[in-house]
């Protein structure tokens, strides 16, 4: 009887471990959840997409998007707007004309013109990237970019050189 007892106890201990531990696991990637089913298509659709914590990270908007299979969908003339993670504020544009978006690895890309504009900068380019999960890119062939503030980035430049320097 008292084995019994010793050993029903050390079972329970053992389960209270695990379920203390898998709790404990960080919470897999979210994917990117289309509400489209596979082989339809949507016009004029707005996806946010938020953070765990509730912050808006970005929001696409998409003209006509097609649910190709159960990861992929084509998307024609969307545009995505993400958000600064501190203050909220919006932060960079990306436009594009025709792209598909891997709703398990969160990745867009593109064979078509792209541009992504900031209040800062415009970038353009003959294809693209882009990692909604980690919000970097890489835009390829015919890539330009035009800084607006430049004079405000040497200023920058120039007081990050002096501070070095007094350190």
């Amino acid at each position: 009887m008292k084995s019994c007892i010793k050993l029903i106890s050390i079972l329970g201990l053992i389960g209270l471990t695990a379920v203390e531990l898998w709790a404990d696991k960080p919470k897999s990637e979210r994917k990117i959840d289309i509400p489209i089913p596979v082989g339809h298509d949507a016009k004029g659709l707005r996806l946010p997409m938020r953070n765990e914590q509730g912050k808006l990270q970005f929001i696409l908007d998409v003209q006509h998007m097609v649910h190709v299979d159960q990861a992929n969908v084509q998307m024609h003339n969307s545009i995505i707007q993400t958000y600064d993670d501190q203050t909220g504020a919006p932060s960079a544009k990306i436009e594009l004309i025709n792209s598909v978006m891997n709703t398990d690895t969160n990745i867009i890309t593109t064979q078509d013109p792209v541009v992504i504009t900031r209040d800062d900068f415009r970038l353009t380019g003959d294809s693209a990237v882009f990692n909604t999960k980690t919000r970097q890119g890489k835009v390829v062939k015919n890539v330009r970019l035009i800084i607006y503030n430049r004079d405000e980035l040497k200023k920058k430049d120039t007081e990050q050189v002096s501070a070095n320097e007094q350190k």
